[in-house]
């Protein structure tokens, strides 16, 4: 799948493409074709990607739970390293910088100075309410707090599904919650069919991973997956 945007400081257009399979990112010279980069720092499936507009970094993110920020080495081809600037994984243990960066990255860049102010880290973020939000911060916008909160929630998610040791490929994308009945949808990706279903009766038919229009919205029983699901769930009840 093609994504991102050519570099305005390159000569030539280059462009990331996604591997999902084997998760890693490949970047092509599109005047030449040549392979330039390949990314393989990613343990789960890469489902998005874009370039900075005026620097050479480019971000990826995965269903590992993380964004990784690359910047490219122009005058050693083939040499790509993350950035050392980025949230770490768990978000109880961010700086004041990293929720600086996961604003921006959710667009609520107008809020980093206030949440600077404030001396808000990973683990005052966590502990944000829609009080704390209006009567502490002083953020006027109902819309913009309740934004804040829904994504604060969507971090809560993540770092109890991280903190409970649960293989990632059981985890609903659109759920991020242990999948009871999975199903397969067009795009390959495995859901659980409750979940999928109200996806395709309310949004467009459009992947909830790639973002793609769906060839079908056919959903077809994953048993296999099913099976070790439910082999995961008795060897941890005992």
């Amino acid at each position: 799948m093609w994504s991102g945007l050519p570099d305005q400081n390159l000569d030539c257009f280059f462009y990331p493409y996604l591997r999902s399979v084997d998760k890693s990112v490949i970047v092509y010279d599109t005047n030449t074709e040549n392979i330039l980069y390949t990314l393989t720092e990613h343990t789960r499936y890469v489902t998005t990607c874009a370039f900075a507009p005026n620097i050479l970094l480019l971000a990826t993110g995965s269903m590992d739970k993380t964004v990784n920020i690359w910047q490219f080495d122009l005058e050693t081809p083939c040499q790509a390293r993350i950035t050392e600037d980025q949230p770490k994984q768990f978000t109880e243990d961010w700086s004041e910088d990293d929720v600086s960066m996961w604003l921006c990255t959710q667009g609520l860049k107008d809020l980093v100075d206030i949440f600077k102010m404030n001396n808000i880290d990973g683990r005052e973020l966590l502990n944000l309410t829609k009080e704390s939000l209006a009567d502490d911060l002083k953020i006027e916008s109902l819309g913009v707090r309740s934004k804040v909160l829904r994504k604060i929630e969507e971090l809560r998610t993540k770092l109890k599904t991280l903190s409970s040791g649960i293989p990632d490929e059981f985890i609903c994308p659109i759920t991020r919650e242990l999948m009871k009945d999975p199903v397969i949808a067009s795009d390959g990706y495995s859901y659980e069919k409750e979940a999928m279903e109200n996806w395709i009766s309310k949004k467009k038919r459009t992947s909830p991973m790639t973002n793609l229009v769906l060839s079908s919205v056919v959903l077809t029983p994953n048993r296999t997956l099913k099976m070790a699901i439910n082999r995961w769930l008795e060897a941890h009840q005992k």
